[in-house]
């Protein structure tokens, strides 16, 4: 009996410090994969009008099937306010930004 605490005590905290580990490390791929949507929203952008297309989107492999997913409002395009949304409701952080693309010149 009084090896078996310690041993349940000892493997108690091995699973606490696992279970920790594995959700630092799903926010931090959550966070990623925000940066590269947001990332992914501004290079797809091609008329820089702070929206895209269903077209603009087929550029991309990843984004397009997912293109009804962000479009809320199913108006045919994704905001910037909409990637917004997505990114915050799908990888659960509101950290990352979607920012105004550049104005071509």
């Amino acid at each position: 009996m009084s090896r078996i605490f310690p041993t349940i005590c000892v493997l108690a905290t091995l699973t606490a410090a696992c279970g920790t580990a594995a959700a630092d490390e799903r926010a931090d791929y959550n966070h990623r994969a925000a940066e590269r949507d947001v990332a992914l929203f501004s290079a797809l952008d091609l008329n820089a009008d702070g929206a895209l297309s269903r077209d603009e989107s087929k550029a991309d492999l990843t984004l397009g099937p997912r293109f009804d997913d962000a479009d809320i409002n199913r108006d045919g395009l994704i905001t910037r306010e909409e990637m917004q949304r997505y990114v915050e409701q799908r990888y659960g952080t509101n950290d990352v930004k979607v920012r105004a693309a550049p104005t071509p010149r």
